[in-house]
Protein backbone atom coordinates (compact mmCIF):
# COMPACT_ATOMS: atom_id res chain seq x y z
CA UNK A 1 0.00 0.00 0.00
CA UNK A 2 1.30 3.67 -0.78
CA UNK A 3 2.40 6.28 1.66
CA UNK A 4 -0.02 6.77 4.81
CA UNK A 5 -2.34 9.44 3.53
CA UNK A 6 -3.88 10.19 7.53
CA UNK A 7 -4.18 14.29 7.27
CA UNK A 8 -1.67 15.59 10.37
CA UNK A 9 -1.49 18.62 12.04
CA UNK A 10 2.13 20.58 11.53
CA UNK A 11 3.50 20.50 15.23
CA UNK A 12 7.00 20.35 16.99
CA UNK A 13 8.45 17.15 17.71
CA UNK A 14 7.29 16.11 21.35
CA UNK A 15 9.74 14.99 23.77
CA UNK A 16 8.47 14.80 26.93
CA UNK A 17 6.03 12.02 25.57
CA UNK A 18 9.44 9.89 24.71
CA UNK A 19 10.97 10.44 28.17
CA UNK A 20 7.81 9.87 30.11
CA UNK A 21 7.71 6.19 28.37
CA UNK A 22 11.55 5.39 28.90
CA UNK A 23 11.50 6.94 32.72
CA UNK A 24 8.02 6.55 34.31
CA UNK A 25 7.36 3.50 32.51
CA UNK A 26 10.80 1.77 33.91
CA UNK A 27 9.34 2.66 37.39
CA UNK A 28 5.97 1.49 36.72
CA UNK A 29 6.59 -2.41 35.95
CA UNK A 30 7.92 -2.74 39.76
CA UNK A 31 3.64 -2.21 39.94
CA UNK A 32 2.21 -4.43 37.63
CA UNK A 33 -0.67 -7.09 37.87
CA UNK A 34 0.73 -10.42 37.29
CA UNK A 35 1.30 -11.50 33.40
CA UNK A 36 2.43 -9.61 30.42
CA UNK A 37 0.25 -7.38 28.21
CA UNK A 38 -1.99 -9.15 25.67
CA UNK A 39 -1.49 -8.87 22.39
CA UNK A 40 -4.23 -10.03 19.87
CA UNK A 41 -4.44 -10.88 16.37
CA UNK A 42 -8.57 -9.74 15.46
CA UNK A 43 -10.16 -12.55 13.81
CA UNK A 44 -13.80 -11.85 12.54
CA UNK A 45 -14.67 -15.30 13.01
CA UNK A 46 -18.07 -15.98 14.96
CA UNK A 47 -18.47 -11.85 14.34
CA UNK A 48 -22.09 -10.90 15.88
CA UNK A 49 -23.63 -7.97 13.16
CA UNK A 50 -25.82 -5.25 15.12
CA UNK A 51 -26.58 -3.88 11.91
CA UNK A 52 -26.23 -5.21 8.23
CA UNK A 53 -26.05 -2.81 5.46
CA UNK A 54 -24.68 -2.86 1.81
CA UNK A 55 -21.28 -0.85 0.90
CA UNK A 56 -17.80 -0.98 -0.69
CA UNK A 57 -14.37 -0.74 0.50
CA UNK A 58 -11.96 1.18 -1.92
CA UNK A 59 -8.90 1.22 0.41
CA UNK A 60 -6.74 -0.66 3.03
CA UNK A 61 -7.37 0.25 6.40
CA UNK A 62 -5.93 3.48 8.03
CA UNK A 63 -6.52 1.81 11.58
CA UNK A 64 -4.95 -1.63 10.89
CA UNK A 65 -2.24 -1.37 8.73
CA UNK A 66 -2.22 -5.11 7.89
CA UNK A 67 -3.47 -8.39 5.51
CA UNK A 68 -6.98 -8.47 5.39
CA UNK A 69 -7.92 -5.26 7.08
CA UNK A 70 -9.93 -2.18 5.41
CA UNK A 71 -11.58 0.94 4.80
CA UNK A 72 -14.75 1.10 3.77
CA UNK A 73 -18.42 3.23 3.79
CA UNK A 74 -22.15 2.54 3.37
CA UNK A 75 -23.75 5.57 2.27
CA UNK A 76 -21.65 8.77 4.09
CA UNK A 77 -20.74 6.51 7.24
CA UNK A 78 -16.64 5.13 6.96
CA UNK A 79 -16.13 2.26 8.63
CA UNK A 80 -12.19 1.74 9.76
CA UNK A 81 -11.07 -1.32 10.34
CA UNK A 82 -13.24 -3.76 8.45
CA UNK A 83 -12.15 -7.57 8.18
CA UNK A 84 -12.64 -10.12 5.37
CA UNK A 85 -14.82 -12.48 6.31
CA UNK A 86 -13.65 -14.74 3.55
CA UNK A 87 -17.52 -14.06 1.47
CA UNK A 88 -18.45 -11.06 -0.29
CA UNK A 89 -18.98 -9.47 3.22
CA UNK A 90 -16.73 -7.50 6.10
CA UNK A 91 -16.96 -7.01 9.86
CA UNK A 92 -16.61 -4.01 11.19
CA UNK A 93 -16.16 -4.24 14.88
CA UNK A 94 -17.56 -1.45 17.41
CA UNK A 95 -16.25 -0.62 20.74
CA UNK A 96 -14.43 -3.68 22.03
CA UNK A 97 -13.65 -6.66 20.12
CA UNK A 98 -13.04 -8.95 22.64
CA UNK A 99 -17.06 -8.66 22.01
CA UNK A 100 -16.83 -9.15 18.46
CA UNK A 101 -19.64 -7.13 17.19
CA UNK A 102 -20.69 -4.50 15.03
CA UNK A 103 -22.22 -3.59 11.29
CA UNK A 104 -21.97 -6.04 8.95
CA UNK A 105 -21.14 -4.98 5.09
CA UNK A 106 -22.53 -6.74 2.50
CA UNK A 107 -19.97 -5.79 -0.49
CA UNK A 108 -21.70 -4.38 -3.68
CA UNK A 109 -17.97 -4.52 -5.35
CA UNK A 110 -14.64 -7.04 -4.50
CA UNK A 111 -12.37 -6.17 -2.35
CA UNK A 112 -9.46 -4.13 -3.38
CA UNK A 113 -6.44 -5.98 -4.26
CA UNK A 114 -2.44 -4.61 -3.71
CA UNK A 115 -1.37 -1.62 -4.35
CA UNK A 116 -4.54 -0.51 -2.40
CA UNK A 117 -4.65 -2.46 0.16
CA UNK A 118 -1.88 -3.97 2.87
CA UNK A 119 -0.10 -7.65 2.12
CA UNK A 120 1.79 -7.12 5.66
CA UNK A 121 0.18 -9.68 7.91
CA UNK A 122 0.41 -8.42 11.50
CA UNK A 123 3.50 -7.72 13.55
CA UNK A 124 4.04 -9.12 16.62
CA UNK A 125 7.59 -8.23 17.27
CA UNK A 126 6.50 -4.37 16.26
CA UNK A 127 2.68 -4.12 16.85
CA UNK A 128 0.57 -1.19 16.18
CA UNK A 129 -2.59 -1.80 17.53
CA UNK A 130 -5.74 -0.04 16.80
CA UNK A 131 -7.43 -1.22 19.84
CA UNK A 132 -6.19 -0.97 23.41
CA UNK A 133 -7.59 -1.88 26.51
CA UNK A 134 -5.86 0.10 29.50
CA UNK A 135 -5.07 -1.97 32.94
CA UNK A 136 -6.66 1.01 35.07
CA UNK A 137 -10.09 1.35 33.04
CA UNK A 138 -10.56 2.97 29.44
CA UNK A 139 -9.21 2.39 26.13
CA UNK A 140 -7.74 4.21 23.35
CA UNK A 141 -8.39 3.61 19.20
CA UNK A 142 -6.57 4.70 16.57
CA UNK A 143 -8.10 8.49 15.04
CA UNK A 144 -8.18 7.94 11.36
CA UNK A 145 -8.92 11.44 10.12
CA UNK A 146 -7.24 14.77 11.19
CA UNK A 147 -5.03 14.01 14.46
CA UNK A 148 -1.80 15.00 16.17
CA UNK A 149 1.39 13.34 14.93
CA UNK A 150 2.58 12.20 18.54
CA UNK A 151 -0.79 11.45 20.13
CA UNK A 152 -2.45 8.91 17.25
CA UNK A 153 -5.06 7.80 19.30
CA UNK A 154 -8.31 9.02 21.02
CA UNK A 155 -8.84 8.05 24.64
CA UNK A 156 -11.07 7.58 27.41
CA UNK A 157 -9.22 7.40 30.83
CA UNK A 158 -11.66 5.53 33.54
CA UNK A 159 -8.86 7.30 36.18
CA UNK A 160 -9.76 10.60 34.93
CA UNK A 161 -13.73 9.84 33.62
CA UNK A 162 -14.39 13.36 34.95
CA UNK A 163 -12.43 14.71 32.07
CA UNK A 164 -12.91 15.52 28.35
CA UNK A 165 -11.89 13.25 25.91
CA UNK A 166 -8.18 12.63 25.57
CA UNK A 167 -5.16 11.01 23.15
CA UNK A 168 -2.54 9.04 23.86
CA UNK A 169 0.68 7.91 22.01
CA UNK A 170 1.35 4.56 20.10
CA UNK A 171 1.85 1.74 23.38
CA UNK A 172 5.18 0.80 23.63
CA UNK A 173 7.50 -1.57 25.79
CA UNK A 174 8.49 -0.75 29.35
CA UNK A 175 12.07 -0.50 29.90
CA UNK A 176 12.25 -2.89 32.60
CA UNK A 177 10.36 -5.43 31.12
CA UNK A 178 9.46 -5.67 27.09
CA UNK A 179 6.57 -8.25 27.58
CA UNK A 180 4.47 -5.18 28.85
CA UNK A 181 3.51 -2.31 27.32
CA UNK A 182 2.45 1.30 28.02
CA UNK A 183 1.74 4.27 26.49
CA UNK A 184 1.79 8.16 27.38
CA UNK A 185 -1.96 10.14 27.67
CA UNK A 186 -3.10 13.50 27.96
CA UNK A 187 -5.71 15.81 26.61
CA UNK A 188 -5.51 18.86 24.10
CA UNK A 189 -4.86 22.40 26.05
CA UNK A 190 -6.37 25.35 23.54
CA UNK A 191 -4.52 27.68 24.71
CA UNK A 192 -0.77 26.07 24.72
CA UNK A 193 -1.89 24.05 21.42
CA UNK A 194 -0.05 20.75 23.28
CA UNK A 195 -1.23 17.82 25.29
CA UNK A 196 -1.09 18.77 28.95
CA UNK A 197 -1.46 16.56 32.41
CA UNK A 198 0.26 13.52 30.73
CA UNK A 199 0.91 10.32 32.65
CA UNK A 200 2.03 7.25 31.75
CA UNK A 201 -1.18 4.08 31.59
CA UNK A 202 -0.48 0.69 31.49
CA UNK A 203 -1.61 -1.71 28.93
CA UNK A 204 -3.86 -4.91 29.58
CA UNK A 205 -4.07 -5.53 25.87
CA UNK A 206 -4.32 -4.13 22.44
CA UNK A 207 -5.51 -5.57 19.02
CA UNK A 208 -3.68 -5.88 16.39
Amino acid sequence: MGPNRIAIIPRRVIWLGAALIVLAAALAWWFWPDGATEIRIYSPAGFRALEIVEGRCWTGSLAAPRQGAFRCMSGNAIYDPCFDMGTDQVACPGGNPALNQGVLINLEEPLPGPPDAWENPPDLDDPVPWYVALAGGGECTVLTGTRLPDFPYGCRFEERADAPGGYGMQPLPLAGDPAKYATVGGFWDDETKDIVDRLVYLVRAMWL
